[in-house]
C-alpha cells in the first residue's frame, strides 16, 4: 500500500515545522498564505537579516529560497517521506533593502522516484532579488 500525499492538516503540520526550524524562525519568516502552504514564504529584511551594508544577506536570502523550495515540494511527498537540498545554483541580481520584505514562492518543476526538481524567484517591493534552483533528495520523513 502506497503512502498518502500529504494534504490538509498533514501538510499543514509539515509545513509549520519547516517555519519553526530555529533559523527561520528566527529570521521571521512567514507564509505567504497559511491556506496554502506551497505559495511560499515571506522573509522580512530585519537586524538579523542586514549584510551589514543595509541590503539582505546573501545567507539569509538562501535560508528563504531553501524554505520555499521545501515548501513547493511538501505536496508531491507522502506522509512518509521529507526532502532535504543536495543541490544548489543561487543568482543575486539585485540588493533587497533593510525594512523591508522579500517574497520568496517556489515551484516544483519535476519530481520522481528520489528527487525534486524546484525553482525558487525572490522578489522585494516587485524587483527579482535573488533566484534558484534546488534538488532535493526525498528521503523517509523522521520519526514524529
Amino acid at each position: 500500500m502506497t503512502d498518502p500525499l500529504l494534504a490538509g492538516d498533514a501538510l499543514a503540520r509539515r509545513a509549520a515545522l519547516v517555519l519553526a526550524v530555529p533559523l527561520q524562525a528566527a529570521l521571521g519568516a512567514r507564509l505567504l498564505d497559511d491556506a496554502d502552504p506551497a505559495a511560499g514564504i515571506v522573509l522580512p529584511v530585519g537586524e538579523l537579516a542586514d549584510g551589514g551594508a543595509g541590503g539582505a544577506h546573501a545567507g539569509a536570502l538562501a535560508v528563504g529560497m531553501e524554505a520555499a523550495a521545501l515548501l513547493a515540494a511538501l505536496p508531491s511527498l507522502t506522509v512518509a517521506e521529507h526532502a532535504v537540498s543536495v543541490s544548489t545554483a543561487v543568482t543575486l541580481p539585485a540588493q533587497a533593502p533593510r525594512g523591508h520584505d522579500v517574497v520568496f514562492r517556489g515551484t516544483l518543476d519535476r519530481r520522481t522516484g528520489r528527487s525534486a526538481f524546484t525553482s525558487v524567484v525572490a522578489a522585494c517591493d516587485g524587483i527579482v532579488v535573488a533566484r534558484a534552483q534546488i534538488v532535493k533528495a526525498v528521503v523517509r520523513a523522521p520519526a514524529p
